[in-house]
């Protein structure tokens, strides 16, 4: 009889299902929570290059006076809102092209030709919302950056 009762249960495939459904739960769950964060990060990504975008045109309506770029920076910053993280840094660098030559646009310049341009860089180091990635990185740089040229 007990040579019976199991022969019956090494034989029965009813609760195959289940056991496969325990085993690749997890692997489902974790791909899942993965693409979660990482397009959390992409739309990180694209607000942090919506910011730049919004500092680059008000460098264009708005050139900046006498160097100060602080308008402009206050631009990415009011774009950004609430969003900004203690790892956001916003980078704003007026400079001018004298002659082939980068340089500070406050100095005197003899070729007619002189350039000057905007740069707008904004980095962030991203941590993922959901799940810790401490394993393989602590966190995850995001940067954003774009040129203009004024004149």
């Amino acid at each position: 009889m007990m040579k019976c009762f199991l022969k019956k249960i090494i034989q029965s495939t009813c609760g195959a299902s289940l056991v496969e459904l325990a085993m690749i739960m997890p692997v489902m769950l974790l791909m899942i929570v993965g693409a979660l964060d990482m397009g959390s990060m992409f739309v990180r990504k694209m607000e942090i290059a919506n910011s730049v975008k919004a500092g680059i045109q008000y460098a264009l309506v708005r050139k900046p006076v006498q160097g100060d770029v602080s308008k402009i920076s206050g631009a990415v910053t009011n774009s950004l809102g609430n969003t900004i993280t203690e790892t956001t840094a916003i980078v704003v660098e007026l400079y001018c092209i004298c002659a082939g030559v980068k340089q500070v646009c406050t100095l005197v310049c003899t070729d007619e030709n002189v350039r000057a341009f905007v740069n707008i860089t904004v980095t962030e180091d991203f941590k993922t919302p959901f799940f810790n990635y401490d394993w393989f990185m602590a966190s995850f740089p995001i940067d954003e950056s774009a040129t203009i040229q004024l004149n």
